[in-house]
Parts: structure tokens; sequence; C-alpha cells
């Protein structure tokens, strides 16, 4: 619960950058576990999350936090069975990602979306965003991480 808690921070000490990085990866992580556990309470704390980084866009920089926001916003619309609405912002995340240079967070929404698609029965076009993943996690020198996607690659073979 620590870990997930936005409350003790503000705007005066975002000075740390581990303060939204936290954030971030609080709101997904609340995303993932609500949406496992049918826990409306965590996916509301996914919420706040995604509704602080995106007050990061405008207040601070679009170019750190518009993927962010962008992913975080797709987790939320798959939490709520908003399809189509969460495959566009997929997308958007990993263009944005792409654009702004940060090769880690594309293979990150890649790595979502690749998983977005197999949960909602789509292992075929899951199996090309986990590819992508891969590709994103090895130029990014994270072999490790990519290696821990090829058992979803091997799926398009089954």
């Amino acid at each position: 619960q620590q870990y997930l808690s936005i409350q003790s921070l503000t705007t005066a000490n975002m000075s740390n950058s581990g303060d939204f990085f936290r954030i971030f990866y609080a709101g997904l992580a609340s995303f993932y576990v609500g949406r496992e556990l049918d826990d409306g309470g965590l996916i509301t704390k996914g919420t706040e999350c995604k509704d602080w980084i995106e007050k990061l866009v405008v207040s601070a920089s679009t170019w750190n936090f518009q993927n962010k926001a962008y992913l975080l916003q797709a987790e939320e619309q798959f939490c709520e069975r908003n399809f189509d609405a969460a495959e566009r912002l997929y997308d958007a995340a990993i263009l944005s990602a792409k654009t702004h240079k940060f090769v880690n967070e594309q293979a990150l929404s890649n790595e979502l979306a690749g998983h977005f698609y197999r949960d909602t029965g789509r292992k075929i076009k899951s199996v090309n965003y986990f590819m992508r993943a891969f590709e994103n996690y090895t130029e990014w020198g994270a072999v490790a991480k990519a290696s821990s996607l090829t058992e979803y690659l091997d799926e398009s073979e089954r």
C-alpha cells in the first residue's frame, strides 16, 4: 500500500524524479492488480495516479509525460472494458514514446498492448506487439527482459 500512495506527494516535492516514476508505476500496478482481482479500489487508485501524471503533461513537460499519460489512460480503458479507446491509447503511447526517444517506455507500451490483445482473445495481434517490445527492450540493452517475452512470441505457433 505504501508504494501505491500518492497522498504524500505534492508539486512542491516533485523535484525528486523518483516521485513521478513511483506514481507512474503505482498507477500501472494498480490498474493491473485491480483488473485481475476485480478490485474497484485499486482501479480508483490507478485513476488517481493517471490524473496526477496528466497534470504533469500540462504543468511540467509534454515531452516527458505524454506517453506515460497515454499508457495509464489505455490501462484505465482496458479496466473499463472500453477496448476501442484502449487500442487507440496504447498506440498513442507507443508513438509518443518513440517520438520522444524513450525506447524503454516504447518497449513497456508495446508489452502492455501485447497483454491487452492477448487477454482480449486476439493472440495473433498480440504477437506483433510482443515482437516490437522484444526489439525495443533489446535495443535498450534489457536482453533478459526481452528474453522473458519469448513465451508470448511462441504463441503464434500454437
